[in-house]
């Protein structure tokens, strides 16, 4: 049934869906920055934490001092991503349908790799489900664009998606071409990698919530 049809149909059903989506969108406007602020806070006061050539997931394996609170953030920032993209697949219907696969894979493997954390004595299984969530993350953006161009309205977000797609690729080369020859700064790579995808987010949930 279409937004418009459930309007017609039954008005109270429809206004409590559209406030969940606004709930929903603005979920990913809020949470970003307060996990950023955590991740943050973390780093800092980890004793030895070298926040350029560490990465995140050091953060949050067993035996760290914030361990938990890292763990609670990520996972809480993948259910962020699952909200964002219902909001989205309400707000475009059919054609976002992609889009909002995507996003929930993302979502999906932020809550992975919050719950499969890192151990450097079997590394193979947080390695695969971080893999998949990088691959997730360039990807979102690109299928939003296909989908938000077909609005007017969500043209600004398209271009904006298409440049964090780019971004997203050429940051993925350079990772590669750090491992093949060595001397990657691999925290440095995966904030900036995450810090342009996160806010890519946050603008795409706030004209979410703007719009439903």
């Amino acid at each position: 049934m279409s937004d418009m049809a459930t309007q017609l149909r039954d008005p109270a059903r429809a206004g409590t869906a559209a406030a969940a989506a606004r709930l929903a969108a603005w979920a990913g406007v809020a949470c970003p920055p307060a996990v950023a602020a955590v991740l943050l806070a973390a780093g800092w006061l980890s004793p030895s934490y070298d926040p350029v050539r560490t990465t995140i997931s050091h953060l949050g394996q067993r035996g760290q001092p914030f361990a938990l609170e890292v763990n609670l953030s990520i996972a809480a920032l993948g259910l962020a991503y699952g909200a964002v993209a219902w909001a989205l697949h309400r707000a475009l219907g059919r054609p976002a349908r992609a889009a909002a696969a995507a996003l929930a894979v993302a979502g999906a493997a932020l809550v992975g790799v919050a719950v499969v954390t890192r151990n450097p004595v079997h590394p193979i299984p947080h390695r695969a489900v971080a893999l998949v969530l990088f691959l997730a993350l360039a990807v979102a953006p690109l299928l939003v664009a296909a989908a938000a161009r077909r609005e007017a309205r969500w043209r600004r977000h398209a271009a904006l998606s298409l440049a964090t797609v780019a971004a997203s690729l050429a940051m993925l080369l350079v990772g590669a071409a750090g491992v093949v020859h060595g001397g990657l700064p691999a925290g440095a790579w995966e904030r900036a990698y995450t810090a342009v995808n996160l806010a890519w987010l946050t603008v795409v949930a706030a004209g979410l919530a703007r719009a439903t």
